[in-house]
């Protein structure tokens, strides 16, 4: 059976979106957002996450983030005009909350690709609005840092967004990072530079590995336990869809985000990622640019 999608086409601050509703929905019941990537395919998150996530009792909101109004959402500020992609997201589901009766809560999130560099950059100004994260294969990440200038660090950080980051209310929040275990080429969509490939590695897949493993040093260095996890989707590169098809990505997705504390309860479609990068397989490949 098909889902019901509603579709809000924004107005005033909120951006439009696909909306999905569960039966017997009230203000208890809690909202999974998931952030589509550069090529800008909300549908095909919608249609990948409907079904799990109404199963599970969740409400689903996937938004538009266009071209024209939020070009540089992954980064939460337009570097020129300063408009504001995260504020837009707020503003959006505080109106969508009001007109159908869902609880104004942290939201459960999800991004995948330049959409994993939005949540996690959200996540970071905004950790009292999430209840837990969801990273999928960014191209690259904001480092917990407060040496390195935003958004490659955190300084600065207030004079980009008005506010530091609560660092260790960041840390504490459930997190996982999901990558194709294939995910190792280097496409004109990826983001490369001698400083930021020197710190985050040349491919996705290292670039997540080293994300969490800095995300683990921070913990320790704030008194934390390091909660942050990665999990590879077998036989999966960068595109979207393939990881859905390979991974059961949605359906672990929402088993994380739902459960968030239940560790590695679900490793459906999960391939060993080990902690450095030491086959000729996995050396970085350039190519074409691949869907996000």
């Amino acid at each position: 059976m098909s889902t019901p999608f509603l579709l809000d086409e924004g107005h005033g601050g909120s951006l439009p979106c696909l909306l999905a509703l569960p039966r017997g929905h009230d203000a208890r019941t809690p909202l999974l957002v998931s952030v589509h990537g550069v090529t800008r395919r909300p549908l095909e998150h919608a249609l990948a996450f409907a079904g799990p996530a109404l199963a599970a009792g969740a409400a689903l909101l996937v938004p538009l983030f266009s071209e024209h109004r939020h070009r540089r959402y992954q980064r939460l500020v337009h570097p020129r005009s300063g408009r504001r992609s995260d504020l837009a997201l707020i503003d959006t589901v505080a109106a969508l909350c009001a007109r159908h009766g869902l609880g104004d809560g942290p939201l459960h999130l999800f991004g995948y690709s330049a959409g994993a560099q939005f949540v996690h950059r959200f996540a970071m100004a905004h950790p009292q609005r999430v209840a837990a994260l969801a990273v999928g294969a960014a191209g690259w990440y904001t480092w917990p840092d407060p040496a390195l200038p935003y958004p490659l660090g955190w300084a600065g950080m207030a004079d980009w967004l008005g506010r530091s980051p609560d660092a260790q209310a960041f840390l504490r929040l459930p997190t996982r990072v999901w990558v194709g275990d294939r995910d190792i080429a280097v496409d004109d969509a990826l983001r490369s530079s001698p400083e930021l490939d020197d710190l985050q590695g040349g491919s996705r897949l290292e670039r997540a590995r080293r994300w969490v493993q800095a995300l683990h040093r921070a913990c320790h260095a704030s008194g934390l336990a390091a909660g942050a996890t990665l999990h590879g989707v077998a036989g999966a590169g960068h595109d979207f869809a393939q990881c859905a098809r390979r991974g059961a990505l949605a359906e672990s997705v929402v088993d994380f985000l739902l459960s968030p504390r239940a560790g590695a309860a679900d490793l459906r479609g999960q391939a060993s990622v080990p902690s450095t990068v030491s086959s000729a397989r996995e050396a970085p490949q350039r190519q074409a640019a691949t869907p996000s």
